[in-house]
């Protein structure tokens, strides 16, 4: 799967997500003309994330893969609805906290229904999913595991695995502890972690309360009888390092190439991507 091509194609889909449903809600606000050149640059991110999101399920699920996909953390649908278009035979519901405002707004509704989805609000950490046992043939959980206390984790953890059908997929990703970033920041005495305070915006919902390296996440699964399919590790933060065209963003970006052509640096990449498959028995 060509990875530009995907991020080409979704790029429209973040956008108009953003500019609908975002906590601003900016179309009766703002130009069409001034947003986009506000956000020049701003989805580069999320846009490696999903595209690399989706080339892992393609290469797990295998062609046309037919069944019900669970997106956990779903926000605005930056990954839920490209998830929704690639996997055309997958019927997707999506789970967030109830506290977000923009879940009250037609145009939230009015989305998950033109991409065939559901929503389905949930406090994660406090409540148990409400789906039955095995139900879901993929589970994606993307940028959701740094913001839990780490006193649920096995608790959250437990119902992901609960819901997913035996020989099922789990594809998860998160901040890397062991990134190259966070070793330096420790190196000169910084904390890699911010106070977790409560979001804003987001009710309940906490910043990074705790990271995690692949190695911990292979264990934590294991234990629940998933085994790891598929592992990548990659930076992808420039677009949240300095104004659009700033040298600090320039560096980073060529830090990310120079990350891509060495194994070494690769593995201490911002962010891991991780596959596990729930055991048939």
């Amino acid at each position: 799967m060509d990875r530009a091509e995907v991020e080409k194609r979704i790029e429209p889909i973040l956008r108009k997500c953003l500019r609908e449903l975002g906590e601003a809600c900016t179309k009766d606000k703002v130009s069409d003309e001034d947003f986009a050149n506000n956000t020049v640059g701003m989805f580069r991110p999320d846009l490696r994330r999903i595209s690399l999101i989706i080339s892992l399920a393609s290469a797990v699920l295998g062609p046309a893969p037919v069944g019900e996909g669970l997106e956990v953390g779903s926000g605005y649908g930056f990954l839920l609805f490209p998830m929704a278009l690639y996997l055309q035979r997958v019927r997707w519901t999506g789970v967030d906290h109830p506290s977000r405002i923009y879940e009250q707004r037609g145009e939230f509704t009015r989305t998950f229904n033109d991409y065939n989805c559901e929503f389905v609000p949930l406090d994660l950490v406090r409540q148990p999913l409400p789906f039955a046992d095995g139900r879901f043939l993929v589970v994606t959980f993307s940028e959701v595991l740094e913001h839990l206390p780490p006193e649920r984790l096995n608790f959250v953890l437990s119902e992901l695995a609960r819901v997913i059908r035996p020989g099922g997929i789990l594809i998860m990703s998160s901040p890397n502890q062991a990134s190259l970033e966070n070793r330096l920041m420790l190196l000169k005495g910084k904390s890699i972690l911010a106070m977790p305070d409560k979001l804003p915006s987001a009710g309940d919902t906490f910043g990074h309360i705790r990271l995690y390296t692949r190695s911990e996440m292979t264990v934590a699964m294991a234990k629940l009888g998933f085994s790891l399919e598929r592992s990548r590790v990659e930076s992808n933060n420039s677009g949240y390092r300095g104004p659009h065209k700033s040298w600090r963003r320039r560096v980073y970006r060529v830090y990310e190439r120079v990350e891509g052509l060495l194994p070494f640096l690769r593995s201490m990449g911002d962010t891991w991507y991780m596959a596990f498959r729930k055991s048939a028995a």
